[in-house]
């Protein structure tokens, strides 16, 4: 049986013995937030994962939303190293939070 991501978050969380507001608490995230990741009823996001891979070193991503019969492919550059991963979501948060007070900054007038 395949198991979907946050099946796997939630077994990851579990096995160290953690609690939804335990986790919340480290991640910086509700524990109602926490609980719809676990839950599969809210889709996790960039912020999320950034928070995830640094507080959890040992959490493997390409683990984690790999389906379990995906083969990776093994040439040269064509998996992306974890911290590879991580870099690029932080430089698209920071395009993004700038992109967001260029708008807050803006006056729309007609």
């Amino acid at each position: 049986m395949m198991m979907m991501y946050h099946e796997k978050l939630s077994k990851f969380f579990k096995d160290k013995g953690l609690k939804q507001k335990e986790v919340g608490a480290i991640l910086g995230f509700s524990p109602a937030m926490i609980g719809r990741y676990l839950h599969g009823t809210a889709n996790i996001g960039s912020e999320f994962i950034i928070s995830l891979s640094k507080n959890f070193p040992d959490v493997d991503l390409n683990d984690l939303f790999a389906s379990d019969e995906q083969n990776m492919v093994n040439e040269a550059g064509a998996v992306y190293e974890k911290q590879t991963i991580l870099n690029d979501l932080q430089e698209i948060e920071g395009r993004i939070h700038n992109i967001r007070l260029r708008l807050a900054d803006k006056k729309f007038e007609e």
